[in-house]
């Protein structure tokens, strides 16, 4: 039965869009020169065919644990407790490595908007911005629920709509010079290129380590009412990428470069261009921060409670407190399947835990000057299993685990759930060879 209260449908769109399409926006046309117009848009398609099933998936399985209590964790423990805590970490180290990127990013940037600032020296710019967007991005931080960043997620889609809109105007009505065209293929050159490639695409979709959050705010989280947003939130993104990656290749052909903006001759649209950037990374910000600051509680919890339960009883199985069993007796469950913890997260740890992690990425964003392989290997495997690796072992672990003779749809949705996890597997191997060897 669909929630009574909670976030509307649209709140719910706006809030999985902006976090699906974010800055890698910018990078789409990178790929196109690298894969050719026409496998570019065949590996769009495939990604998000992919990381739509994969959505689906969460979707699906959020049903298997008390209502409004969906998380990686919680469906870990009843699928394959002995991972759960690993895979947080994973997503806890994924999360906050995009976010603290976000803030190298508004370092990079702003110098190049703003060239003096008033008895700041040159040298300490780009501390003194990235600093200086806590004004914006330390109060956003402290909300609890997606529901209500919405409006800045409205206004971080206003910034999206004005960058991609600004691409495609250039390639139409622009101002480039056709000396800075490079060449425009249809189909890759090279396997390497498009390798090197491949992550800006296949990543371009992730919005799954919020899509739980989404899921257990929805007024109406029925798996029809899910379904449809899944679809129309990857068919929104999709034209997007498709729109943005093929202008900005057309513009530029390969010699295009990361940030398709940056290459845009100097005008006061391209400046309003890289401010709308500055501003869709800060409202980014805590969208990613969100789910590494659930994840961060997650492990605190397995590591006080297998402390306290070692303690107690060495070996014994976790206490199922009395809200659980009660928010358990709506749950669908099969004797395999062992009773998911309602992980507590009381106000006192809620704002330490946030205190604690804008303290430590401010702190690396002003110090660290480029951690991009880092980023990257931790984006092959933190990426891959967000998105692909566990809603497939999820799937596949729990569709039909609620009847004696599942149906033959759910017999499909099991393999096909097998057959995203071998495919998160093959992105993973690709991912982490781009980024080592090439």
């Amino acid at each position: 039965m669909p929630q009574l209260n909670g976030a509307s449908e649209l709140s719910s769109l706006v809030s999985l869009l902006k976090t699906i399409v974010g800055a890698g926006l910018m990078s789409i046309p990178l790929a196109f020169s690298t894969d050719g117009v026409v496998v570019g848009v065949l590996i769009v398609a495939l990604a998000a065919i992919t990381s739509g099933y994969g959505l689906f998936l969460q979707a699906y399985v959020a049903r298997f644990v008390p209502k409004g209590h969906a998380t990686f964790f919680n469906i870990c423990s009843i699928t394959y407790p002995a991972l759960s805590v690993v895979f947080d970490t994973a997503i806890a180290v994924q999360c906050f490595g995009c976010a603290i990127s976000y803030l190298v990013l508004i370092g990079d940037l702003m110098p190049t908007i703003v060239e003096t600032v008033p008895f700041v020296p040159s040298e300490h710019h780009r501390s003194f911005w990235i600093l200086a967007s806590g004004v914006l991005c330390v109060p956003l931080s402290f909300l609890k629920n997606l529901d209500s960043l919405k409006y800045t997620s409205i206004l971080g889609l206003v910034a999206i709509g004005y960058l991609a809109l600004l691409v495609v105007c250039e390639y139409f009505f622009g101002h480039v010079s056709h000396k800075l065209r490079g060449e425009i293929v249809l189909v890759p050159s090279s396997l390497q290129g498009l390798f090197s490639t491949f992550s800006i695409v296949v990543f371009a979709y992730t919005g799954h380590q919020n899509m739980f959050s989404i899921i257990n705010e929805a007024a109406n989280n029925s798996l029809p009412s899910m379904a449809r947003l899944i679809n129309f939130a990857v068919l929104c993104a999709s034209v997007l990428f498709i729109l943005v990656g093929l202008t900005g290749y057309l513009t530029f052909g390969d010699k295009v470069g990361g940030n398709v903006i940056l290459l845009y001759p100097s005008s006061w649209y391209s400046t309003v261009g890289r401010v709308a950037i500055v501003f869709m990374v800060i409202f980014l910000f805590p969208l990613m921060l969100h789910p590494a600051r659930i994840s961060v509680n997650n492990i605190y919890f397995w590591i006080r409670t297998h402390i306290k339960t070692n303690q107690e009883n060495a070996g014994s199985e976790e206490p199922v407190s009395s809200e659980t069993s009660a928010l358990l007796e709506a749950v669908p469950s099969r004797a395999s399947l062992r009773p998911s913890p309602v992980v507590p997260f009381p106000d006192t740890t809620f704002y330490t835990i946030s205190t604690i992690l804008l303290v430590v990425g401010y702190t690396a964003a002003v110090t660290i000057k480029s951690f991009a392989l880092v980023l990257a290997i931790v984006g092959a495997t933190g990426s891959t299993a967000i998105s692909f690796i566990l809603p497939g072992l999820f799937g596949y672990k729990l569709i039909g685990s609620d009847t004696d003779e599942p149906t033959k749809q759910e017999h499909t949705l099991k393999y096909m759930s097998l057959a995203l996890v071998l495919w998160g597997f093959v992105v993973m191997v690709v991912c982490l060879y781009s980024s080592l060897a090439l």
